[in-house]
């Protein structure tokens, strides 16, 4: 059965959360951090990790997400089974990180900071795969390439370098739609690679 909780939480109650997160055994948990100086799309390992961290005018480079987590204004934490999103918006003074979880086999005792939520119960689920930036080959492997923009993206999606053609990176989500068919929540599930020609 997939939970709605949300809540808002100061950040150190944001923090002692992530610390405490425990997402079901053998799946591959993401994270997307976003923060004034830089941002990272990487593999979670736990608070007391380290991600690949990006920032303008430099090359990425490994950071503990100790000395990370306290900048990040926006993250998601993903797997197949659910999603912690929050953003920090001061606007709301002392409790100023909303924070919302979406899923089911996560453990409810790392989230108890969250009261459950009714909403879900008015709302009809959907899963649709998109396309992200960039293309792998065998000319770079590890990155997508994308010279639209141009940059170099290393996705946290398993991949082989392919001896021909080119491997795109997918993001699949799940949308929680009303009766008008409005999306009210969007969670990100996974991150794939797939071959085409």
């Amino acid at each position: 059965m997939t939970l709605l909780r949300a809540g808002d939480l100061t950040p150190d109650d944001l923090l002692r959360l992530l610390e405490e997160l425990t997402p079901p055994a053998g799946e591959k948990v993401r994270c997307w951090l976003d923060a004034p100086d830089g941002w990272a799309l990487d593999y979670w390992s736990g608070a007391n990790g380290i991600v690949r961290w990006n920032s303008a005018g430099r090359d990425p480079c490994d950071e503990p997400l100790k000395n990370v987590l306290p900048r990040v204004t926006l993250g998601r934490i993903f797997a197949p089974s659910g999603e912690l999103r929050w953003r920090v918006l001061p606007a709301l003074g002392e409790r100023c990180c909303r924070v919302v979880f979406l899923g089911s086999g996560w453990p409810s005792s790392s989230l108890d900071a969250l009261p459950q939520r009714e909403e879900l119960a008015a709302l009809s689920r959907d899963e649709a795969t998109y396309p992200l930036w960039g293309q792998q080959t065998k000319h770079t492997p590890g990155e997508w390439i994308d010279l639209r923009i141009p940059h170099r993206l290393r996705y946290p999606a398993d991949a082989e370098t392919p001896a021909q053609g080119r491997v795109i990176a997918k993001v699949r989500v799940e949308i929680w739609k009303d009766n008008r068919g409005e999306p009210q929540f969007i969670r990100l599930c996974d991150l794939t690679a797939s071959w085409e020609e």
